[in-house]
């Protein structure tokens, strides 16, 4: 029994041994086949179709030195443009120096004024505003303008298209209803204006409406704080009815 048995085990593993033997012949090569072929192929890949291009749309450091300059040779080759650029503009002159050698040009500010009220009988008082857009360093001299009445010294155009020289108020009436007297003054009751703007005190020639607008121009030399060379212009508010009595 022990012999027949010992012949079983032995064919056993005889067999087992050729089925393994047979396995490993039959993967091993195709395992490594697969592997030397992935192998020899990326390096084929990277000769033959990366590496050229790689070399085509690349800089390297050798060709980028020789190509372009670094930022030590770019400022020196700036500074040397500035330089050969201040040289051929040193015949003009500078904002600040044409500021300091000429006079700014006047220029004309204009607006529009108004009011009306209910007077309560004759010399009932009412009151227009008229403020300027920049504040002067000193008042203008004021011109009132009635409809009708020449031009006086220092005012140019017409209602429609008031003017004024430098250093006047040219104020021009257009309209007017049951008004007589009329006062100009600044903001302190005393000078017929100053550099923020001027009141025009009127008076009712009977109870009833009392209307007056007009328009005005200012010639400004000598603005406070602000370029003369700008060009400004706002309509000055009216004053509410009533106001000033």
């Amino acid at each position: 029994m022990s012999s027949r048995r010992s012949v079983r085990q032995l064919l056993v593993a005889v067999i087992l041994g050729v089925l393994v033997g047979g396995g490993l012949m039959a993967v091993t090569p195709a395992g490594a086949e697969v592997a030397q072929a992935a192998a020899t192929s990326w390096k084929k890949i990277w000769k033959k179709e990366l590496k050229p291009l790689a070399d085509k749309r690349y800089y390297t450091k050798k060709k980028s030195d020789a190509t372009y300059a670094t930022k030590t040779e770019s400022a020196a080759a700036q500074a040397a443009a500035n330089a050969a650029t201040d040289g051929k503009l040193g015949g003009y002159y500078k904002k600040s120096e044409t500021d300091a050698k000429y006079v700014a040009k006047p220029v004309v500010q204009r607006g529009m004024f108004g009011t009306i009220y209910q007077a309560d009988a004759a010399n009932a008082w009412g009151s227009a505003l008229i403020q300027f857009p920049t504040p002067l360093a000193a008042a203008p001299t004021v011109r009132y303008i009635q409809s009708g009445d020449p031009l006086p010294s220092g005012c140019s155009g017409s209602a429609a298209a008031p003017g004024a020289a430098p250093g006047y108020l040219c104020i021009f009436e257009r309209y007017t209803l049951n008004r007589s007297f009329v006062s100009v003054y600044g903001s302190t009751g005393f000078l017929p204006s100053d550099g923020l703007g001027a009141f025009i005190g009127y008076r009712s020639i009977a109870a009833g409406s009392v209307s007056v607008a007009g328009t005005w121009a200012l010639g400004v030399s000598d603005p406070l704080g602000t370029s003369s060379r700008e060009a400004v212009g706002r309509n000055a508010p009216a004053s509410g009815p009533g106001a000033g009595h």
